[in-house]
């Protein structure tokens, strides 16, 4: 494991960074692929690890879904926290930064259809320019804006944003600043993904939410998902919680975020997975044009997904990390083998590894990325609220 900072927190900038570093270390010492809601696990494991490892890191809620061959096998739950939360199939949590998939599903439906192009300059969307909120953390503060005006914005292209290679920060708390020349290089971007929602909501003439809803949603069949709060996911919804178990302040995403708002259930990830899993045509978009991210580790970034090449072809995952709540997914398409993890604790990345080498057989190097790791990350998202 890597001991320097990683790599996704390029995006913050240097004296960010530093600083964070600095506290850091003061601090330290329609597919058939749903289980009717409610039910219980289809053909687990024999020895299903989820509840030990529950228990093990006080992860109050987890929920895990394997699909095998492109169709769900099995969602297991588990609470390791006293008293123990109910958790089911359609319990709603915080997918984090798993909703960047997702939304790039749609983008790339929407390519396919011909509304949007991947080398087409963002800006070609976005005839009136862009106008930049100044945390996109906080979409109540929407009002605090600016235009941006970097000529460099107008070299931006649509496949820069899902790749993560425009040069922009991955969160900025003020006027949107360009780190880097557009295409340069992969500096992980929530800000990008920002551009590139408001490229797809002026195309579509509607907002983010009702967009997923008609591009995703409904034609899989996620009936509890939502890139906002509502009451029906307020009714299914877990609470987050801190990584000894105690509760979090609650913050309701009301306003859209293609990077980090979905709320969403196992049952319903699993949906959009098993889909992509049987679409070979975006699968082979979503790699064409692969960017290095840790040449060690054979990890690049594709169109919304980050990948691994290994001898039986390309993985396709990503991490999630809200404050609360932490995520994981893992696909396979040679085999059409896939994991889905979400949880309601900042500890529930310390399931990943043991879940995903139970469940799919294999040597994964992203199990050895700093994407994954505990400390640093953790400790960002605790005191500074800069989650990935």
């Amino acid at each position: 494991m890597s001991r320097t900072l990683p790599s996704a927190l390029r995006g913050f900038g240097r004296s960010s960074w530093m600083a964070a570093l600095l506290l850091v270390v003061s601090c330290a010492s329609p597919p058939k692929a749903g289980l009717a809601p409610g039910s219980t696990a289809a053909s687990a494991a024999p020895s299903e690890p989820l509840p030990q490892l529950a228990r093990q890191h006080h992860v109050c809620a987890a929920a895990v879904a394997v699909i095998r061959q492109r169709e769900l096998q099995s969602v297991t739950t588990a609470s390791g926290c006293g008293p123990a939360l109910q958790v089911a199939p359609d319990s709603v949590f915080q997918a984090a930064s798993l909703s960047k998939p997702v939304f790039a599903y749609a983008v790339l439906k929407l390519v396919q259809q011909g509304r949007l192009a991947l080398d087409a300059p963002v800006l070609q969307y976005l005839p009136q320019g862009y106008r930049h909120a100044f945390n996109p953390l906080h979409p109540e503060l929407a009002a605090q804006s600016d235009v941006v005006t970097d000529p460099r914005l107008g070299a931006v292209t649509v496949r820069m944003l899902l790749q993560h290679t425009a040069g922009l920060p991955n969160w900025a708390s003020g006027p949107l600043r360009f780190e880097g020349t557009p295409g340069q290089r992969w500096s992980y971007s929530g800000e990008g993904y920002v551009l590139l929602q408001r490229a797809v909501e002026s195309v579509m003439q509607r907002p983010l939410d009702e967009v997923m809803q008609a591009l995703v949603f409904t034609p899989l069949g996620m009936g509890l998902s939502s890139y906002r709060w509502t009451p029906q996911v307020g009714d299914h919804l877990l609470p987050g919680t801190k990584a000894n178990g105690e509760p979090r302040k609650q913050v309701l995403m009301n306003q859209p975020v293609a990077a980090y708002s979905l709320y969403t259930t196992v049952d319903d990830y699993a949906r959009f997975v098993v889909a992509w899993l049987r679409d070979p045509a975006l699968q082979a978009m979503t790699a064409e044009s692969p960017v290095d991210v840790d040449a060690g580790l054979n990890l690049a970034w594709g169109l919304g997904w980050g990948l691994e090449t290994s001898v039986d072809g390309t993985r396709f995952w990503q991490w999630g990390n809200n404050p609360g709540y932490r995520a994981f997914v893992l696909a396979v398409p040679a085999s059409g083998d896939a994991l889905v993890l979400l949880t309601n604790s900042d500890a529930g990345l310390k399931l990943v590894e043991p879940l995903v080498r139970s469940y799919l057989p294999g040597e994964y190097k992203v199990l050895r990325s700093s994407f994954l790791s505990a400390g640093v990350l953790d400790t960002l998202c605790e005191v500074l609220r800069v989650c990935l």
